[in-house]
């Protein structure tokens, strides 16, 4: 045989080679699926719902006055600001902020001497037409005087005229002295005229002047008035709020100088929501109906409401309310504070706490385990008798021994199940 020559393989060999693979590949399918076969198989969970913990309180509808929990501000209607009638310096300031002050007590002088000299230009005005008004007197007596002597020479120019005319007709007197006579004669009577004319324009050139005087009186009462106001004084018995002017400032008429008020009549300012309007209106007409105080620090301050406004300011949601205050001098205007008004008192209302309320007008009580909710409407709220707060609440469909769930639940929706507590 030669060398170079390989022997062809056998027909044994050959199946080997194509059998070998498929074994090995059987034997790894078969241990795969022997291993599945052998592992062990998971328990089906079967789900189980949860049951939340609650805690309840019975129903149980009654009596309760609700009390209003409202946000107030001390005012004062007898708040008044004092203003320069006139332009002056400030002379010198008598009071300070927070003084008290009795009415009539001198608290800004202004410099007087400009008023002082116009009222001395207004007397001296007065006076002028007062010496008018005596020289027209005067004048009136001599007319009245000089018109007799007139009526008198008009009758003697008249004889005088006769008796020239007689003396023509009979040749012995001239036309010359008779032009004469009757030129005197009708001087006189012109003369005689114009002193009846300024007798009888007497009554009008004396109206005219009495009116100059009274308006020359009117300035002077004016310049007089100017020279009182130099004097600030209190009005009223009151308190000093705040001053605007100190001594050396030139104020102009119209500034303000001093605020004052009369702490007597301070009253608070409080807005009132809307759905509470009826009720308190209604009970305004009979005041013993409500009650109200307010704290502050440790004390507790009396008010009582007075009257609702009778304006509404633009953006406001309510109405202001007005409250008298019992002892006022413990308070200042500009005061914030909270106070608490009690309203009349509401039948077959449930007092809840706080949490048992979901938004503003839903709870949930427990039916078989489960939750339902129930819309209600919000009444107020009032404080329990170891000074909790509750909120009334009234419902048609809730019934007395309801359980009511006072526990707040972030996912309460009608149907979930609960176990009270």
């Amino acid at each position: 045989m030669d060398a170079n020559t390989r022997p062809e393989p056998t027909r044994l060999n050959r199946l080997l080679r194509i059998a070998l693979p498929l074994l090995l590949l059987a034997a790894g399918v078969l241990v795969y699926k022997t291993l599945q076969a052998s592992r062990p198989q998971p328990v089906t969970a079967v789900p189980v719902e949860k049951v939340w913990t609650v805690h309840t309180q019975l129903a149980r509808p009654a009596s309760h006055q609700p009390v209003l929990t409202l946000y107030g501000r001390v005012e004062s209607p007898r708040m008044t600001r004092l203003t320069a009638a006139v332009t002056a310096f400030v002379q010198q300031v008598y009071s300070d902020e927070g003084q008290p002050v009795s009415k009539g007590a001198l608290l800004v002088q202004l410099d007087p001497h400009d008023a002082q000299l116009l009222v001395q230009q207004r007397e001296a005005d007065l006076a002028a037409i007062n010496a008018q008004i005596n020289t027209e007197q005067v004048r009136h007596q001599a007319d009245q005087n000089a018109l007799k002597i007139e009526t008198e020479l008009l009758a003697l120019s008249r004889r005088a005229v006769k008796r020239f005319e007689n003396l023509a007709r009979r040749k012995v007197g001239s036309e010359e002295q008779l032009d004469d006579a009757r030129r005197n004669w009708q001087q006189q009577a012109l003369a005689l005229n114009s002193r009846r004319q300024a007798l009888n324009d007497h009554p009008n050139r004396l109206a005219q002047l009495k009116a100059t005087r009274q308006r020359r009186q009117a300035e002077l009462d004016s310049a007089q008035l100017d020279l009182q106001r130099t004097r600030i004084s209190a009005p009223f018995d009151g308190r000093i709020a705040a001053l605007q002017a100190v001594p050396g400032d030139r104020v102009r008429s119209g500034d303000p100088l001093i605020s004052l008020y009369n702490p007597a009549r301070l009253e608070i300012r409080a807005q009132v929501p809307d759905r509470f309007l009826a009720s308190i209106r209604n009970a305004l007409h009979n005041p013993s109906q409500l009650g109200a105080t307010a704290r502050l620090s440790e004390r507790v301050i009396r008010l009582r409401l007075d009257r609702l406004a009778s304006e509404v300011d633009g953006g406001r949601a309510g109405v202001d309310a007005l409250f008298t205050v019992d002892e006022p001098q413990q308070l200042e205007p500009g005061r914030a504070l909270p106070l608490q008004l009690h309203l009349p008192a509401q039948h077959n209302v449930v007092a809840l706490p706080p949490q048992a309320l979901y938004g503003l007008d839903r709870i949930y009580r427990v039916i078989d385990g489960r939750l339902d909710g129930l819309q209600i409407e919000r009444i107020g709220s009032t404080t329990s008798s170891n000074g909790d707060t509750r909120v009334l609440v009234r419902s048609l469909q809730l019934q007395p021994d309801d359980s009511i769930v006072i526990t707040q639940l972030p996912n309460a929706i009608s149907g979930l199940k609960v176990k009270e507590a």
